[in-house]
């Protein structure tokens, strides 16, 4: 069982994005943000460096066989900032033209970006925030704030930033590297809009940015 007191440590396979996802889930759900980490690089790469690794099966409890009555750290009323289509809605103007002046919408995908958006949104693809040559090495912090100046985008503004992307993926790796370039990501200034262009593209009452 995971504790909010272990010190996690979250690494995949060469090739995967899901990671700072990962990373994400935990810091939500209120684990201890000093004890979750990323494994800058991959599981090949750890073994390629001599990293120690054990074989064998883990066993993982059964709910069944756990004292469901003891008050669990990660059972939570709401995850914390991740925001709602209709919290979406209300940052964008009335005719769904452009954005608020409290908030700034910024989109991670790759080039489905160009084929249809929210209103206002600023695109920053994900891939921009990692090394080329390996998606789970992130670029060191003067990198990432150079990404983000070419973009537009001052780290410290004072409007609430709004991470989207396709599913709610690759939206983390803004608020991580948001993060690491020292915002601070807490009491909703940051927030994840979990159901994404998903959600929004997919929803004809929603204002939409297409190419024409």
């Amino acid at each position: 069982m995971i504790k909010n007191t272990d010190h996690i440590i979250i690494y995949a396979r060469k090739g995967v994005i899901f990671t700072p996802r990962m990373w994400f889930l935990f810091i939500s759900m209120g684990h201890d943000p000093t004890k979750i980490h990323l494994l800058q690089g991959s599981l090949e790469e750890w073994m390629e460096a001599g990293g120690a690794l054990e074989t064998g099966f883990t066993v993982i409890p059964k709910a069944k066989d756990l004292d469901l009555s003891k008050k669990f750290k990660y059972v939570v009323q709401d995850a914390h900032n991740v925001c709602d289509m209709q919290e979406v809605l209300k940052s964008i103007s009335s005719d769904g033209s452009a954005l608020g002046k409290k908030s700034l919408i910024i989109d991670s995908r790759g080039s489905s970006f160009a084929r249809g958006h929210i209103p206002g949104a600023t695109h920053i693809p994900y891939s921009s925030f990692v090394d080329p040559g390996n998606m789970l090495q992130f670029k060191k912090k003067s990198d990432l704030l150079d990404v983000f100046t070419q973009a537009g985008v001052d780290v410290l503004d004072k409007r609430q930033i709004i991470c989207t992307c396709g599913s709610g993926v690759s939206a983390c790796h803004i608020y991580l590297a948001l993060q690491e370039c020292d915002r601070f990501v807490e009491d909703r200034n940051t927030v994840i809009y979990d159901g994404s262009w998903a959600e929004w593209g997919s929803d004809e009452n929603t204002p939409k940015t297409l190419r024409s």
